[in-house]
């Protein structure tokens, strides 16, 4: 794993004391705006204002511990990365179906099973890693940074918020967002490791500049208690078999938006990146499926990967997984504290819009750049373009989803991640059908043109979604061995003058071979260079200092030939 040059704390690095904290302040500033939905939650279900603290509180403490079991990766929960938690919206059709058959207590109950889920399709996706492939990835974390982008419009200019919409809101989030770019763009160092952070605190007293602190929020923060121990669980637990299956697909929903925003962490995270760490993914979503058995425990609200959080750290400089920790312990903190509650909630919406829009840009590059890292074919173009046409249709074609769609489909419907992966998803495993991973032709060693290799390689490289560079390799490794085996008399002429050579090529995700069969003599392959005198002296030094330079060429070079006079020749490139 390589560092990206844009990161200044990697992975496995200790920022000071001081820059963890900061960081876990500004995340749980951008966080902040989720923490609106539960508030929505809690007036469609008409909570009681202690009922609502106590659910607040729950969701807090599960996330904190949920960030913490994702970056200490042990015992098999967590994938070792910073990928923080959040709510989501996408549940909230499940839960309520859930508390209208049974009250709050059959709707918590409920979402062990999804957590369940998440254990279960965890495993599911390494398994299938084939059809989880990096376009698959990309389409994932492209939809993630598109929907937080829209998700930030919305915010900045008072769209499905809880508050209407002021006339100085528009004004608030260009201020918010012109600091974030600034401090970004031209700012280096720390001024730009905190550049979120320093875009929030300008929109914040800017809103507060113009419009001021609403006296009723003032005495509410004023009676709001410091310290107060919430009350888990506050509403019970009841099981309903009959909404297994519905449960089930919410989790499905998570899994695949959970995958999205891990895949975009290990992005981030290494330059030299190449395909998802399905290892390490199946890890993640495990950890996610613990923190939502616990937030069944505790009454509190699901959870999932925030790819946002992800962008954030990304953005910011810093992908240590050190500052999870101090996160964790912040939110724990936060949970047992009415008072700081609240005046998380007093940082203005369009503020927080102005967050989501700026990181949208860094999540949304880095799918396309998933994307583009691989050579596409037909069907992983129809895969990309589909998949991004139905995830992107979502907000358009909201309402036609939510009337159309069958109810116990709706959680896959309410996001666009979860629709436009699952749509991929579907299209990656169809595809699969009819897909060979092997392909034979026959070329002529003394006629055949360069371009005639080139071609069959490139075909086979982009029906796999090869790597560009792995196919390139392949194909000068692939000619200088033609002109070996012609220039030679390697390969042995048949009854109508032709050298013939059967190029056969395997991909199996993480090596592109090349088998070339032929009537003749195997290639001296060589693991040292012939001296200068041996050069001078042997005859047979010259095709000894070919079969060398071909070995550099691949990753592994195999020859074999028997008394019949068939030879083979296998060059291995690890992509």
């Amino acid at each position: 794993m390589r560092r990206p040059e844009t990161i200044q704390y990697g992975l496995d690095d200790f920022p000071p004391r001081h820059i963890s904290l900061f960081i876990a302040v500004q995340q749980i500033s951008f966080l902040g705006v989720y923490l609106v939905i539960s508030p929505l939650f809690g007036r469609t279900l008409h909570l009681e204002s202690g009922a609502f603290h106590h659910l607040m509180a729950a969701t807090l403490l599960v996330s904190g511990v949920g960030v913490v079991i994702q970056a200490a990766g042990r015992l098999g929960v967590g994938s070792g990365y910073f990928c923080p938690l959040q709510v989501t919206s996408s549940t909230f059709p499940a839960i309520g179906m859930a508390s209208a058959a049974g009250g709050l207590e059959l709707a918590f109950g409920m979402v062990s099973v999804l957590g369940l889920a998440q254990l279960l399709f965890g495993e599911l996706f390494r398994r299938a890693r084939g059809i989880f492939s990096v376009e698959v990835a990309g389409v994932a974390v492209t939809l993630i940074g598109i929907g937080l982008g829209f998700s930030g419009l919305k915010l900045a200019v008072g769209i499905d918020t809880p508050s209407v919409a002021m006339a100085h809101d528009g004004l608030v989030a260009v201020l918010s967002l012109g600091t974030m770019i600034a401090c970004n763009v031209w700012s280096a160092g720390r001024l730009r490791m905190f550049s979120a952070m320093v875009g929030l605190v300008v929109g914040f007293l800017s809103n507060w500049a113009i419009a001021g602190l609403v006296p009723a929020d003032l005495q509410q923060l004023a009676d709001a208690a410091l310290f107060m121990r919430p009350h888990l669980p506050a509403f019970g637990w009841k099981f309903d078999p009959e909404l297994v299956p519905a449960f089930v697909v919410v989790g499905l929903a998570l899994s695949l938006h959970g995958f999205g925003a891990l895949a975009a962490a290990q992005r981030f995270n290494d330059a030299d990146w190449k395909r998802p760490d399905m290892h390490q993914v199946c890890r993640g979503i495990r950890a996610e499926g613990v923190a939502n058995l616990f937030a069944a425990l505790c009454n509190s609200l699901p959870l999932t990967s925030s790819g946002g959080a992800v962008g954030l750290a990304a953005a910011t400089g810093c992908t240590s997984r050190i500052p999870a920790y101090w996160l964790g312990a912040t939110m724990i903190l936060f949970a047992f504290s009415p008072k700081v509650i609240f005046l998380w909630l007093l940082v203005p919406v369009p503020v927080i819009g102005a967050a989501a829009i700026f990181l949208s840009a860094f999540t949304i590059m880095a799918g396309m750049q998933m994307i583009a890292s691989r050579m596409l074919d037909n069907r992983k173009i129809l895969v990309v373009g589909l998949a991004l046409t139905f995830g992107l249709s979502h907000e358009p074609l909201r309402h036609f989803y939510d009337r159309e769609v069958p109810a116990s489909l709706h959680p896959i419907s309410m996001s666009s991640v979860a629709l436009g992966v699952t749509v991929a998803t579907l299209l990656s495993a169809l595809f699969r059908i009819g897909a060979r991973t092997r392909r034979r032709e026959t070329f002529d060693a003394h006629h055949s043109s360069m371009d005639e290799v080139i071609e069959f390689l490139e075909r086979q490289g982009r029906s796999w979604g090869a790597r560009p560079g792995v196919v390139r390799r392949a194909e000068y490794a692939t000619w200088q061995a033609f002109e070996i085996l012609a220039d030679n008399d390697l390969a042995g002429r048949d009854e109508s003058d032709t050298t013939p050579i059967e190029l056969e090529t395997v991909f199996d995700e993480f090596t592109f071979t090349v088998i070339a069969r032929y009537r003749g003599r195997a290639v001296p392959v060589e693991s040292h260079r012939p001296t200068q005198e041996e050069m001078i002296a042997d005859e047979t030094a010259v095709l000894r200092m070919a079969g060398y330079l071909l070995r550099r060429l691949a990753d592994s070079v195999q020859t074999w030939d028997d008394e019949d006079g068939r030879a083979e020749l296998t060059l291995t490139f690890t992509d």
